[in-house]
């Protein structure tokens, strides 16, 4: 019988099989290409717990644009809607988007959302602002410090399992609130609020 590193039975002989990749050669591929990518993974937050509330929140005022289409692209928007703000004189808290459509049934295109920042109550916004307050509201939130490109999957991911567990699901509408950290080293917070009964 012959003697290696793995070896398999078949009925007549037995087949010595080698390992294809050594240790030593996986190691260089590994901290060329796998470990830059976990590194960055952990630097965008992706390893942040989620923390799941359930309480009162609100209310807040907020100065908001509507959006129709991908989600996705709510966030290019930000940075203009941020400035017109500021020029007007209207301190801008944390960015705000309230979801109205389920992306798992309205397509892409179709997607309805209002998008901004909270401002101090009694703000008069230029337009193309609009201006509304979310009343005090009953819900479970998942909070976590992550990059926005990686922020919501995680608060998402939560709250569907949190729901789930219980037998319930995520309605609509959600609430979206990231807060900035003002370093590009460190991601900010967001919240995802989801209404309960």
């Amino acid at each position: 019988m012959q003697s290696g590193p793995l070896c398999y039975f078949w009925p007549s002989r037995p087949v010595q099989v080698r390992s294809v990749l050594p240790l030593k050669r996986l190691l260089p591929f590994l901290l060329a290409f796998v470990l830059p990518i976990v590194l960055i993974y952990a630097w965008w937050g992706g390893f942040n717990p989620v923390e799941l509330h359930r309480g009162l929140r609100g209310p807040y005022t907020y100065a908001y644009v509507e959006h129709v289409g991908d989600y996705a692209d709510m966030a290019e928007r930000l940075p203009e809607l941020r400035r017109q703000l500021e020029a007007a004189g209207i301190a801008a808290g944390p960015s705000i988007a309230v979801l109205y459509s389920d992306p798992g049934r309205v397509p892409r295109d179709q997607r309805r959302a209002r998008v901004g920042y909270v401002v101090p109550a009694g703000s008069r916004p230029p337009a193309p602002f609009l201006l509304d307050t979310l009343p005090t509201r009953q819900v479970l939130s998942a909070r976590v410090r992550a990059t926005w490109m990686l922020a919501p999957s995680r608060a998402y991911q939560a709250l569907h399992e949190a729901l789930a567990a219980e037998g319930g699901t995520i309605r609509m509408p959600t609430v979206e609130l990231y807060e900035d950290s003002g370093s590009p080293w460190r991601p900010g917070v967001m919240t995802v609020e989801v209404e309960t009964p």
